[in-house]
């Protein structure tokens, strides 16, 4: 254990997939020697609404042990205060936001940070699109867009937690009329992949069966696959349906102008059509 530990660079994987994604992608083309990375799951011992997502992308090995992430403890303590050392003292924790920081991802450091910076957006994203579409050869077809324009329409923590309306506000109807007619479509003509199949049936005014609720898919990663299908793509500022886009090559993608409200940056890609939030 305590040799791995020694070669390795570790990522300390939070949030939901979309984050979980931008994290890997840092690791893998940040580290000196990719084969070397670790993913530590520790912090879903803790985190209630999230579940760690990459399993199913990764080799069992490129995980964390118990014994390992026990020698790394947690990085934050219990008043959320960073902690510069982990209980392993051969290992650095390094703390990336706001910016990627030169030590990071080096060998024996445990590396803490959500990578969704300009950045982080210039680094290339091969190595994790690479993993996504092995993933989506071999994963069932299942509710896929079927050449379909796709929206994503967040709202969940989006409409509920403070933090994320300070952060990314909320995108009404008009956005989306606004991204169809961007694109030439119209909203009747587009699947709507949603956390909230619900408010959106009654919001959009389409039919429960052009609506792709969670439970309508077996997990994230293949409702990101479905999504990425897509004939065009109209997203939210959320880096979940971010990797939808990025795996949906060819195909058009509008995204709104303003992703973060509360820093400076923005994670659209150069090509796509910006639209002004609404």
């Amino acid at each position: 254990m305590a040799t791995r530990l020694k070669d390795a660079s570790v990522l300390w994987a939070q949030g939901g997939l979309g984050n979980q994604l931008f994290q890997l992608n840092a690791g893998l083309t940040m580290s000196e020697e990719p084969g070397d990375l670790l993913v530590s799951t520790s912090s879903y011992g803790r985190d209630r609404l999230r579940q760690f997502e990459l399993g199913a992308l990764l080799s069992p090995l490129a995980l964390t042990t118990s014994t390992e992430d026990f020698r790394l403890g947690q990085p934050y303590d219990w008043r959320g205060r960073q902690r510069s050392k982990s209980r392993d003292r051969s290992m650095t924790n390094v703390f990336s936001d706001p910016h990627p920081l030169p030590s990071a991802f080096r060998p024996r450091t445990f590396n803490i940070g959500f990578f969704q910076d300009e950045a982080s957006l210039a680094l290339p994203s091969k190595a994790t699109t690479a993993l996504l579409i092995e993933y989506r050869r071999t994963a069932s077809s299942r509710r896929a867009a079927k050449s379909r324009p796709v929206l994503h329409v967040r709202r969940g923590d989006y409409t509920s937690s403070p933090a994320a309306q300070r952060t990314f506000g909320t995108l009404s109807r008009r956005y989306y009329d606004a991204a169809c007619s961007a694109l030439g479509i119209r909203v009747e003509d587009c699947v709507i992949f949603t956390d909230d199949p619900a408010a959106v049936e009654h919001e959009f005014g389409v039919p429960r069966s052009d609506i792709v609720g969670p439970e309508d898919i077996e997990s994230p990663l293949d409702t990101l696959v479905a999504m990425s299908h897509a004939s065009a793509l109209v997203i939210p500022n959320s880096t979940f349906s971010w990797w939808a886009a990025e795996l949906a090559s060819g195909a058009p993608v509008v995204a709104p102008s303003t992703w973060f409200f509360d820093r400076p940056g923005n994670l659209r890609r150069p090509g796509w059509v910006a639209v002004p939030n609404a």
